[in-house]
């Protein structure tokens, strides 16, 4: 609704500002927030980023911006040039629900990106095998060459924890880890994550 009306630009900068006010107040905090893909392509939000981050080592490594498929990018060489003046804030910058649109192949082709989230639906089915395993496989070794890092969405139980870690992704997210909360909580470390305290937590590494 909010880019049928014009608004995304607006709401995507309020909600990154929410953001950027809990990483200063937590210093230990990461968090990741979406961002349209129009409004990736605008100037006027690079240039507010650039004033909410302030100093550029403030934020580094711990503000992610995920790009969303819901409005195509028209412009992928604007759209780059924006997402490396973001990268060079401390920002890193994630391509959402990789899998769900045709334009993804051409914007990992094109963007210079730090993560890439494989859509839901392929993790869902990746612990049958089959077609998901040999996409996963050959998105993951792409990525690899890239130098981009895979991070899989969805992981709900430990039969898909395992079967994205045997594809070689190298992030999981998902309600194993935790749900939805009022206020963001640092995840737990690896090695202090169990079977009964797993759902604390948004996105795990395998360390």
């Amino acid at each position: 609704m909010a880019e049928e009306l014009d608004l995304i630009e607006g709401l995507d900068l309020a909600i990154a500002e929410q953001a950027i006010g809990e990483l200063k107040t937590n210093p230990k905090l990461k968090l990741a927030v979406n961002v349209s893909g129009r409004t990736i392509t605008s100037s006027s939000f690079v240039a507010a980023m650039e004033t909410l981050v302030g100093r550029k080592d403030a934020l580094q490594g711990r503000l992610v911006l995920e790009i969303t498929e819901s409005a195509a990018i028209d412009d992928l060489a604007l759209a780059d040039r924006h997402i490396q003046s973001l990268r060079s804030l401390g920002c890193m910058v994630c391509l959402d629900d990789f899998g769900a649109g045709a334009a993804s192949l051409a914007y990992l082709q094109r963007l210079r990106l730090d993560v890439v989230k494989i859509d839901g639906r392929y993790i869902r089915e990746l612990q049958h095998g089959g077609h998901e395993s040999n996409f996963i496989a050959q998105l993951v070794r792409m990525c690899s060459e890239l130098k981009v890092k895979t991070l899989a969405e969805m992981v709900e139980n430990t039969q898909a924890e395992d079967a994205v870690r045997r594809a070689g992704v190298d992030f999981a997210q998902g309600w194993l880890y935790g749900t939805a909360a009022d206020k963001p909580e640092q995840p737990l470390a690896r090695k202090d994550v169990s079977a009964t305290r797993r759902r604390v937590g948004a996105v795990e590494s395998w360390g």
